[in-house]
């Protein structure tokens, strides 16, 4: 019988699975650093270099595995465009069927219950969402959960190995639950953490060697360079906001009470998800959160905070007649997906809220700078060399050898600037002597896009570069939905241009 309850549930999971790709869809987007990781991928697949440009060893990215399995995918003839989506709504799935199970090993037998947190999660706004943008970010929360849910030592420390391969905060997972594991287990679990070691430790070694600083380069864009005065308590605001806009858009807060009753009665594994959700929204709270909305910066909380809400309004079901136990289910599910709509709906409108881009502007930015580089492409040469903002999609289509002034794939700026303002991603911006130091021949970093060929406003001065041999050039890009289809940026006077 047990066997025949586990095929049901089983099967009743596709229609959710189904629900998630359906949501996902509505968001639909590869975000712009996403393309970051795309162009190491591709110098990768073509080059065997990982490196953004060629000869140039600066560690800007922070998801070694999804960009290598991404550059191997590649090699194959599959677009990373095309893979990230497709992997990124996998792994979400994936998690669903993870956490299922994990309800039949704490219970000990299958039950409909099992379905109730991966309902949610197909519901949860911004855990749809970040199954498209085209990170990193589910493969990182499918490692973690199946670290945090898998009992045998070697395979739980390799997940999350794998994890801390993906994201630097894979180590921080991992330490939470070794640290786990040694108090339920009371001894040291040295079989997960020789498996974590053995993984993690000889990659570790490898980009030191390769890139040769401790860190990745966006570390030192965080942290490197002497502060402004109340610079860290911006930082501090600025990732308290961050939290708190999860706890309300993901309707976490109101899981708390139900998070009690799952810890009362389900105490060994909740106390780990306890453990991990506040440590986690700690760490990123000192970071100051992320600058995009929806929260993929901490996507494995919405995994906890679900299993957590679904263990507690079981024991809450316990207590009422067994016939209106699936109704309070039925209306926990539901209730919490209405309540979403409203969250995905203003998510989709193209504008930011205290400096966090909403999956809505990051689509219509992503959109433009692949019209951009598109645009670009048949006007550069290889020895072009090029300052821009954003260092995604741009450079990407643009086949651009370029750095971006906020120093992710500059050592120097990254290592050498001061940050300037609290917005994680983007506290740095390279100085204009800085930018001439390297004589680029574009510099797209100074750039308005505007709805007339003659009304461009400048945001930097362009007299002061005009001086120093760069002048305006305006091009005409059809489709772009900013601000307008006229893009102007500087050219160097001596670089010829149709």
């Amino acid at each position: 019988m047990e066997n025949v309850r586990g095929w049901i549930r089983t099967a009743l999971l596709v229609p959710i699975a189904a629900a998630l790709v359906l949501h996902s869809l509505v968001f639909d987007f590869v975000c712009d650093d996403a393309y970051i990781s795309f162009v190491y991928s591709r110098n990768l697949a073509e080059h065997g270099q990982l490196v953004f440009n060629l000869g140039d060893r600066v560690e800007g990215y922070t998801n070694f595995l999804w960009m290598f399995v991404l550059g191997l995918l590649m090699k194959v003839g599959i677009a990373p465009e095309v893979a990230a989506r497709v992997l990124g709504t996998a792994c979400g799935v994936a998690t669903l069927y993870v956490i299922m199970k994990l309800g039949e090993r704490l219970r000990g037998k299958p039950s409909l219950w099992d379905l109730v947190a991966p309902a949610l999660l197909a519901g949860a706004s911004g855990y749809a969402c970040w199954c498209s943008g085209g990170l990193e970010s589910q493969l990182f929360t499918f490692l973690v959960v199946l670290g945090m849910t898998t009992e045998a030592s070697v395979p739980a420390g390799v997940a999350l190995a794998l994890a801390a391969l993906t994201r630097p905060e894979g180590v921080l997972v991992a330490g939470v639950v070794g640290l786990w594991r040694t108090v339920v287990g009371r001894k040291l679990d040295l079989r997960f953490g020789l498996a974590f070691l053995a993984v993690w430790a000889p990659y570790f070694a490898w980009r030191w060697w390769y890139y040769g600083w401790l860190f990745p380069n966006t570390f030192y864009v965080k942290a490197g360079g002497t502060p402004p005065p109340g610079y860290s308590r911006d930082m501090l605001n600025q990732g308290l906001y961050y939290v708190w806009q999860w706890a309300w858009q993901s309707r976490a807060i109101f899981a708390v009470p139900l998070a009690a009753l799952a810890v009362w009665r389900r105490r060994r594994w909740s106390l780990l998800a306890v453990a991990l959700t506040v440590i986690y929204l700690g760490y990123a709270v000192s970071v100051g959160g992320d600058f995009m909305g929806l929260h993929r910066f901490i996507l494995p909380l919405f995994v906890t905070t679900a299993v957590l809400a679904a263990l507690g309004a079981e024991v809450l079901a316990a207590w009422l007649p067994a016939p209106v136990r699936p109704l309070l289910a039925a209306l926990l599910v539901a209730g919490y997906a209405l309540s979403e709509r409203p969250v995905t709906q203003q998510a989709l409108v193209p504008i930011a809220d205290h400096g966090i881009d909403r999956p809505g502007y990051l689509k219509v930015y992503s959109d433009d700078r692949g019209l951009l580089g598109k645009a670009l492409a048949p006007h550069l040469v290889p020895d072009d060399f090029s300052i821009v903002g954003g260092v995604g999609v741009q450079p990407y289509y643009g086949r651009m050898r370029a750095i971006d002034v906020f120093g992710l794939v500059s050592d120097d700026i990254a290592h050498n600037e001061p940050p300037t303002r609290a917005r994680p991603g983007h506290q740095k911006w390279a100085s204009n002597e800085r930018i001439l130091k390297y004589a680029p021949t574009f510099i797209f970093s100074c750039y308005d896009l505007h709805t007339q060929p003659e009304n461009a406003h400048m945001p930097c001065d362009v007299g002061w570069f005009g001086q120093r041999g760069y002048e305006v050039v305006t091009l005409h890009v059809p489709g772009l939905r900013e601000r307008g289809e006229y893009y102007t940026f500087l050219k160097r006077k001596d670089r010829t241009w149709p």
